[in-house]
């Protein structure tokens, strides 16, 4: 099996700095929200914690829909590429490489 594309779906996540817009959008929202929180309890002003509790949820909300979009994606392209390497393998090869890797999970 060939060991590229694999490599080449670690490298493009293995880059902490290279955040998407939106990403960043909703680690600022997150941010503001809890700098909100903390302001909101510094000054003792009920609407500004909830203000920021609230945006504090909704952009952690949002940054993890995006991170399970992304995963969801990756696990797609990668069972397409397994499915395209099995199917190039004969029967009894394809159930050996089958029953290895349910083997392995165990």
């Amino acid at each position: 099996m060939s060991r590229a594309p694999y490599s080449r779906l670690v490298g493009e996540s293995s880059s902490a700095l290279n955040l998407g817009k939106s990403e960043t959008a909703a680690l600022t929202v997150a941010t503001g929200g809890v700098l909100a929180l903390v302001l909101g309890w510094i000054l003792s002003s009920r609407a500004l914690r909830v203000l920021g509790l609230a945006a504090a949820v909704a952009g952690g909300g949002l940054y993890a829909r995006i991170k399970l979009a992304e995963r969801t994606k990756k696990i797609e392209v990668a069972e397409g590429h397994i499915l395209a390497e099995l199917d190039e393998l004969d029967p009894v090869a394809r159930a050996q490489v089958l029953k290895g890797v349910v083997q392995a999970e165990l």
